[in-house]
């Protein structure tokens, strides 16, 4: 096949449409026709144009995993999920991480620190519920403990289920709870939260007075 027409296409600059032996063959991007080096009169074979098509694939799986990391910060897997959903193949899957984490967009070490760091500043909870969820989005066991471990001490879980504690206790009215109710209104609340009994009973000690222990 010789390649007798290539045009801009009209909706979309960045792109050129590839006319063999007067036909239509397929559609790329400007970058794939510069790397390939192809201009009107070039001899295309099967071997070439299957390199062209892998390329062109390669291409739209990293301009849709670049789309996605634009809108907020993604997981590994879930810019592997997305792209399956895509009905991209895994070679090119593969190359996308790849080429993401070198160029630093992708890091699930870095999102589970952001993810932490806007939970305990915005909705704070406990180190089990923010395992739970980053496991959950596909950060492995050992990355996600180690951040853990790295980001949030015991002092800082304190400080945490201190603030997720008075939050609770604004928005919520005990002029009808006894003391007990309250408490334990309180301490099923920073469960759900994700906090552990060794947090929950000093901090609902501290909000709400000596009695907590003896009551729970």
């Amino acid at each position: 096949m010789r390649i007798t027409k290539i045009e801009t296409q009209k909706e979309n600059p960045s792109r050129r449409n590839l006319y063999a032996d007067g036909k239509f063959l397929l559609g790329v991007s400007a970058e794939t026709l510069l790397r390939f080096g192809i201009r009107t009169g070039d001899e295309i074979g099967e071997e070439k144009l299957r390199a062209l098509h892998a390329a062109e694939e390669l291409q739209s799986a990293k301009a849709v995993a670049l789309r996605l990391l634009a809108r907020r910060p993604r997981t590994e897997k879930e810019v592997r999920d997305k792209l399956r959903e895509k009905e991209f193949a895994d070679a090119e899957i593969i190359a996308t991480i790849e080429h993401l984490r070198t160029l630093g967009f992708l890091n699930d070490e870095e999102f589970a620190r952001t993810y932490i760091a806007h939970q305990l500043a915005m909705r704070p909870k406990g180190k089990l519920a923010l395992r739970q969820h980053l496991l959950m989005l596909g950060i492995k066991k050992e990355t996600v403990d180690a951040v853990l471990g790295e980001v949030l001490p015991e002092a800082k879980q304190e400080d945490a289920a201190l603030k997720a504690a008075q939050a609770f206790l604004r928005r919520t009215s005990r002029s009808r709870d006894d003391p007990q109710k309250s408490r334990q209104k309180l301490a099923a609340f920073l469960n759900r939260r994700g906090f552990t009994w060794d947090i929950i009973a000093p901090t609902v000690k501290t909000v709400l007075g000596e009695k907590a222990s003896e009551d729970e």
